[in-house]
């Protein structure tokens, strides 16, 4: 028989051993995560979207860009780009529910512009391919943030590791310097360490004082390869933007860029 002191004994050494596991546990933890650089992320990231090459080999990418706030869709803007050209076809509706088409090219921001069919006058005309050149940038952005890392005069810095919802996660620090059209804006993404997939992202636009929290998820493989989130939502998911539509495609009519 043996005596309770030592049956007390015993469970105290168990508690302890198993105290001395978790401890190592996050001991080894904190040390991978020590040992991680951005580099490392970042490539985790890519290939969590399915690799470099996979991106540079996707030349024809389409996507509809549709916020929605509770449940119902505040705007559909349809985009379709020759990544290799810079040939961009936008599609949207206006305040006044008429058909708004831009038929411009990203890197010189020249083209055309038509409003119910009618070519628009060249005053409106650039400043409808401005307005387009700009939702260009911020539609894309959501899709494609985490393919442009390492676009020029982006700044990257690696955080602290994170806890989110359950899912450990590396975290990146975004700045831009005088790069883009809001330069001052900052972000930051939360990366699930096992995937490379963004688990979160929270930005603080430039002039604003409170962030933005986004959790991505309904990652889908667009085409060839390439992984991405296509529905952002707000923690509280009273606001999202979604991608009803998102597509690497093999070949596009040349017409689709130049003809209405």
């Amino acid at each position: 028989m043996v005596p309770n002191s030592c049956k007390l004994y015993h469970k105290k050494s168990s508690y302890v051993k198993t105290i001395c596991i978790i401890l190592c546990a996050v001991v080894v933890l904190s040390s991978c995560a020590s040992s991680q650089s951005k580099e490392d992320v970042i490539n985790k990231i890519w290939n969590g979207a399915g690799g470099k090459k996979t991106w540079q080999n996707s030349r024809f990418l389409t996507f509809v860009f549709a916020p929605q706030k509770e449940g119902k869709t505040l705007a559909s803007r349809s985009h379709l780009w020759d990544r290799y050209t810079g040939d961009y076809r936008f599609e949207t509706k206006t305040e006044e529910n008429e058909n708004l088409l831009v038929l411009f090219n990203v890197n010189t921001q020249k083209g055309i512009s038509y409003l119910n069919g009618k070519t628009l006058p060249d005053s409106l005309n650039k400043k409808e391919i401005k307005n387009a050149y700009g939702y260009f940038i911020n539609d894309s952005y959501w899709l494609l943030a985490p393919l442009k890392l390492e676009d020029e005069g982006v700044k990257v810095t690696l955080n602290q590791p994170e806890i989110i919802e359950g899912t450990s996660c590396e975290v990146l620090h975004l700045a831009f310097g005088n790069v883009g059209i809001t330069p001052g804006d900052q972000y930051w993404l939360y990366v699930d360490s096992e995937t490379g997939h963004i688990k979160r992202w929270k930005f603080l636009l430039e002039g604003t004082k409170e962030p933005g929290i986004f959790n991505w998820t309904n990652y889908k493989d667009l085409g060839g390869g390439l992984i991405l989130a296509t529905q952002k939502q707000t923690i509280d998911k009273s606001f999202a933007i979604t991608f009803p539509i998102a597509s690497v495609l093999i070949d596009v009519e040349r017409n689709k860029f130049t003809k209405k």
